[in-house]
C-alpha cells in the first residue's frame, strides 16, 4: 500500500509596516497588544504547511501556532517577499498565514477571528510584535483604535498607492519592548500621535505622524533621517519602519522622484499597498 500522501494547504498574509505605536500591557495575551496605525503590503509571506510529514518550522512563533493547533508533526515553508528583521511584521504574517494553511489542511472549520487570536497570542508570547497581526488580517492602512486581537480596527480611506522602502539594518523587537524607558517614550508619543491622526485620518497625516514619532523617540537612525530628507527634498512623505532599521515612502506622485531620492541609500523595494488581508491561495 502507498504511503499516505501529507495533508497540505497555502496562504498568504500581507507584510505590515508600523508608522508609530503605543504599548498596551495585560496579562492575557489575548488582550496585550497595542495601538497606532500602519500599512499592510501586497508583498509579504506565502506560507505552505505539510501534515504528518517532517516536522520542521521556521520560527518559535510560527511553532507556538502549530502547537496551538495540533499534535501531529508538520513541516512549514514561508517564503519572505519582504526583508526579514527589518519591521515588515514578518513574524505576524508568518505566524497568520500558517494558521490559516493548517486550518484548511486540517479542516479544523475555526473562524477567521480564531485564527487572528491563535496568531496573536504566539507574537506577544514570543516578543516578536504586538500589532502585526491584527493589521495583516485586515489589510489597507490600518488603525489600531484598541489593543489585542479582538481590537478595535479602523482603515484610512486611500486608493491604490506605492510603498517603497530601503532597509539598512536589523533591530531587534524584544530589546525594545523589553526597555522599559524606551517603552515609556514610546507610549507617550505613540498615544498623541493616534490622537493627532483620528482628528484627520488620511495617508498624508499619517505620515507626517509616523516621521514625528520616529524622531521624537528616538528611535530613527541617522540612515533614516539622511533618507527621509532627501524624499522630503523632492516633496516627498517618508519616515522609519517599526521597530526596524527601514526607510518606507509613499509615492503619491508617481512621477519617480521619489524612488530616484532612495535608490541614493541602496536597493529600493516596492509594493503596493494590499486591501484584501490574510488568506487562502
Amino acid at each position: 500500500m502507498p504511503p499516505r500522501k501529507p495533508l497540505s494547504a497555502s496562504a498568504f498574509a500581507p507584510a505590515h509596516i508600523t508608522g508609530f505605536f503605543a504599548i498596551r500591557e495585560d496579562e492575557n495575551p489575548a488582550l496585550m497588544g497595542s495601538i497606532g496605525c500602519g500599512i499592510t503590503l501586497e508583498s509579504g509571506i506565502t506560507t505552505r504547511v505539510e501534515v504528518g510529514g517532517s516536522d520542521d518550522v521556521p520560527c518559535p512563533t510560527v511553532g507556538s501556532v502549530v502547537s496551538m493547533l495540533t499534535s501531529l508533526p508538520c513541516s512549514v515553508h514561508a517564503r519572505s517577499g519582504v526583508p526579514v528583521g527589518a519591521g515588515f511584521g514578518v513574524s505576524g504574517a508568518g505566524a497568520l498565514s500558517t494558521a490559516f494553511a493548517l486550518n484548511c489542511a486540517l479542516s479544523l472549520d475555526l473562524t477567521a477571528g480564531q485564527l487572528l487570536e491563535l496568531a496573536h497570542i504566539a507574537e506577544v508570547e514570543n516578543r516578536t510584535g504586538l500589532g502585526d497581526v491584527v493589521a495583516q488580517s485586515l489589510g489597507g492602512v490600518v488603525i489600531r483604535r484598541t489593543p489585542g486581537a479582538s481590537g478595535q480596527l479602523d482603515r484610512i480611506c486611500t486608493d491604490e498607492k506605492d510603498v517603497l522602502w530601503v532597509v539598512f539594518d536589523k533591530i531587534s523587537t524584544k530589546e525594545i519592548l523589553r526597555d522599559l524607558n524606551a517603552a515609556n517614550r514610546i507610549n507617550s508619543i505613540g498615544i498623541e500621535s493616534l490622537r493627532e491622526l483620528l482628528k484627520k485620518p488620511t495617508i498624508e497625516n499619517f505620515m507626517q505622524q509616523s516621521k514625528r514619532f520616529a524622531v521624537e523617540t528616538g528611535l530613527m537612525s541617522d540612515s533614516v533621517s539622511d533618507a527621509v530628507q532627501a524624499v522630503e527634498a523632492e516633496e516627498g512623505m517618508a519616515s522609519q519602519a517599526m521597530l526596524g532599521d527601514a526607510v518606507f515612502a509613499i509615492d503619491m506622485s508617481g512621477d519617480g522622484a521619489v524612488e530616484s531620492a532612495l535608490s541614493e541609500f541602496g536597493s529600493v523595494g516596492r509594493s503596493r499597498i494590499d486591501f484584501k488581508g490574510a488568506r487562502l491561495i
